[in-house]
Parts: structure tokens; C-alpha cells; sequence
């Protein structure tokens, strides 16, 4: 008994440039579509390693970033307060004087003393203010 084997070899020639040839289509309609070189690790693994190197190095700037414009916002915070610490400073001065005029009487005196325990009182208060949580005037840090 033989055994014919009937090959058409240039039907699979032209079905394997086929296969080719659709693969290399869909390669490049991805990459037309997402706007990318590279749309697999395949396309190119020395430029997706500095792709993604870049991107985290983008991604660490943003944060960077973020932590200027928060202490920014601290700072100008903080600046807002102690403004205020001066000028209730500057107003307890003007107490302290006015209360030495020998022509003020006691219930002038009595004023001037009220009102300077009250500005005590809020500059005790602006001691404790807080942004976010953290104390503007302590100095304690917490590690990371």
C-alpha cells in the first residue's frame, strides 16, 4: 500500500505571508490608535524600561509638587497667625501705657485689665492653632 502525500506549498506560503501580514496590521492599527510606539513590552523593552522610568520620575515631580504648594499654604497659615500675634502684642502695649496715666480712674484701670486678660486669653489660643492636624508653632516633627 502507498502513501500519496499531496502538499500545496505555495497555498501555505501564501497563507503564512497571510498571517503575517495581519499581524503586522493589527501591530500598527494599535499603535495608530493608542498614539504609542510602544503598545506591548514586545514592541520595544529598552524604551518601555526608560518609559516607565520616566513616568514614575514624572509621578515623584507631581508629589513634589504638591508638598510646595502645601507648605506654602502652612506657611502663609502660619504667617496669617502670627500677624495677628502682633497685633494683639502691640494692643496689650497700648494697654500697659494707657493704664499708667495718673488721669484714668479705677474703673478705667479695671477696663484696660479686662481686656488685657482677654488678649492674653487668645494668644494662649493661638498658640494651639493647628493646619491639618499639625500644630503651627510646635516644633515636633513625626518621622515617616
Amino acid at each position: 500500500m502507498s502513501v500519496v502525500i499531496n502538499t500545496n506549498s505555495a497555498a501555505i506560503s501564501a497563507s503564512n505571508n497571510l498571517a503575517s501580514s495581519n499581524a503586522m496590521l493589527q501591530k500598527s492599527l494599535n499603535r495608530l490608535s493608542s498614539g504609542s510606539k510602544i503598545t506591548q513590552p514586545s514592541d520595544d523593552a529598552g524604551g518601555l524600561a526608560v518609559s516607565m522610568k520616566l513616568s514614575a520620575t514624572i509621578k515623584r515631580t507631581a508629589a513634589v509638587n504638591t508638598n510646595i504648594q502645601n507648605a506654602q499654604s502652612f506657611l502663609q497659615t502660619q504667617d496669617g497667625a502670627l500677624g495677628t500675634v502682633g497685633k494683639v502684642l502691640d494692643r496689650m502695649s497700648e494697654l500697659k501705657v494707657l493704664s499708667e496715666d495718673v488721669t484714668k480712674n479705677s474703673t478705667d484701670k479695671k477696663n484696660y485689665n479686662t481686656e488685657f486678660a482677654q488678649l492674653q486669653t487668645q494668644l494662649t489660643a493661638l498658640t494651639t492653632e493647628e493646619f491639618n492636624g499639625v500644630s503651627l508653632f510646635n516644633a515636633t516633627a513625626t518621622p515617616l
